[in-house]
């Protein structure tokens, strides 16, 4: 069977033509062998926030969730896509509770399996969940409160769990999880896809095991049909797809119907900007909203910062903590009124288009300038911050132990200040060279070619790209 994927671009490779990498993904343990330590490491992080010191520069648990694992979350995202769904504690919290099974196949779950309302089968939820949890980093410094930190995670593993017992399959990574919409666009830069080899298969295909499930494996616990799927951003990369569409050599033992449709291609970056056909407004919109909050996030971090407020709290005459929500909003809001200033121009030159078309469509171009301002963003506390988890690792409690050897290490960063700077300037215009890419690709194939509509909305992102420049270029101030 040819993949169609490698018959429109050679360059593409399926990784499940080997073997030993299929029968890895179909193995039954293997990704509870990746969840199990996650879910260990979780708990030893609440349990660090709830009775460890309270002093975030040596807490185990501000160190390794907002320094460590947010920074590789995102480098993961451009590197892997959705791999960290595949080990995720709280997806597999989720799992377990609602399986009652840690690996194994059953077919009774312990949920009320309701489906989730139609009018918020979008990113409604997800963004605004996403808005509030920056909003509470802001206003109750989360990354630099253990506690604070624990009972987030604890609160939201009690989401997972409720969200699972009401709620069919896994409801909340698609529909709720606050940075499902962050890591779904994210994903759609990296060189991996999990797809139908050949889309007329799946058509024949009567009886759909990939979406029903059968005694190898779940139905996709997504809701998503590979048949039809062409982004990476819903995909958890869960693998049940892999186990529920046979091939010959499992027919003696399954006795269902040879199809080995389902292929894990390594591609080019950013593929999924190039063959996109089918645009959301929803997304549109969030993909605009999450590059005010990346910049926002930046700007409040940086010395110039503090001058500002001042002067806004002495001419107005406000506090600073409505000054800052303030200026949050308006973070939030402007990418999405200046992108649409810039959409209105281009309907000038492409009248034959919707205005709704036009905005979701380019929108698109904007996600890896987005995506490598985020992660230029989290590269520098990676770098000059990073280090300070070897310490921790030695007496992660507080408790006065050096279990290692490290407790008395005096972390350096792992990269000069200036050479920080170069990395991320190259890292912003690899993100501007992919964006004008994208959104010339998606001139041509969208809106029949129309060089012209395009001019307004690439004017945006350079303007977004310069003054990110400019916003890096300053003085910061550390999470820790």
């Amino acid at each position: 069977m040819k993949n169609e994927s490698n018959k429109e671009n050679p360059a593409v490779k399926d990784l499940l033509e080997s073997n030993e990498i299929k029968s890895f993904f179909r193995n039954p343990k293997t990704r509870f062998l990746f969840q199990l330590p996650t879910v260990i490491f979780l708990v030893i992080i609440v349990f660090s926030g709830f009775f460890g010191t309270q002093n975030s520069n040596k807490s185990l648990t501000t160190i390794s969730i907002w320094v460590i694992w947010w920074s590789l979350l995102i480098i993961s995202l451009a590197l892997l896509g959705r791999a960290w769904c595949f080990m995720c504690p709280f997806g597999a919290a989720g799992d377990w509770v609602q399986r009652r099974m840690l690996y194994k196949r059953i077919d009774n779950t312990f949920s009320l399996n309701r489906r989730w309302p139609v009018k918020f089968r979008n990113l409604s939820v997800a963004a605004i969940f996403f808005l509030a949890i920056t909003w509470m980093d802001f206003q109750f410094n989360l990354v630099n409160s253990p506690l604070y930190t624990a009972y987030f995670i604890f609160i939201l593993l009690g989401l997972v769990v409720i969200v699972s017992i009401v709620f069919e399959r896994r409801t909340f990574c698609r529909y709720v999880c606050p940075i499902t919409g962050l890591i779904g666009l994210y994903s759609m830069f990296a060189p991996f896809e999990l797809r139908a080899k050949e889309k007329e298969t799946c058509k024949a295909c009567k009886q759909k095991y990939c979406i029903s499930g059968n005694k190898d494996g779940y139905p996709c616990p997504i809701f998503e049909y590979p048949g039809t799927m062409e982004k990476n951003n819903h995909c958890i990369l869960c693998m049940e797809c892999v186990k529920t569409c046979h091939e010959p050599a499992r027919k003696e033992i399954s006795g269902l119907p040879d199809r080995n449709n389902i292929s894990l291609n390594l591609r080019s970056f950013a593929g999924d900007f190039y063959t996109i056909t089918k645009t959301r407004m929803d997304e549109g919109i969030f993909i605009l909203v999450l590059l005010g909050v990346t910049i926002f996030q930046t700007f409040v971090m940086i010395r110039p910062w503090a001058g500002f407020t001042r002067d806004l709290m002495i001419y107005t005459g406000a506090g600073y903590d409505s000054i800052r929500f303030i200026l949050f909003i308006t973070a939030i809001i402007l990418p999405v009124l200046i992108y649409s200033i810039a959409i209105g121009i281009s309907k000038l030159f492409n009248r034959k288009t919707a205005f709704r078309d036009l905005f979701a469509g380019y929108a698109y171009s904007i996600i890896p300038l987005g995506l490598m301002m985020h992660l230029s963003h989290n590269i520098r506390h990676l770098l000059e911050e990073g280090t300070g988890i070897i310490p921790v690792l030695s007496d992660p409690f507080g408790y006065g132990w050096d279990l290692f050897g490290t407790s008395g290490y005096m972390p350096a960063p792992l990269l000069g200040s200036n050479n920080i700077l170069l990395v991320q300037w190259l890292l912003m215009f690899i993100g501007l060279g992919f964006s004008v890419s994208v959104g010339r690709n998606i001139s041509r194939r969208m809106f029949r070619g129309n060089g012209s509509a395009y001019f307004p909305v690439l004017i945006f992102v350079f303007i977004f790209f310069v003054f990110n420049l400019w916003v890096l270029g300053q003085p910061i101030m550390h999470k820790h």
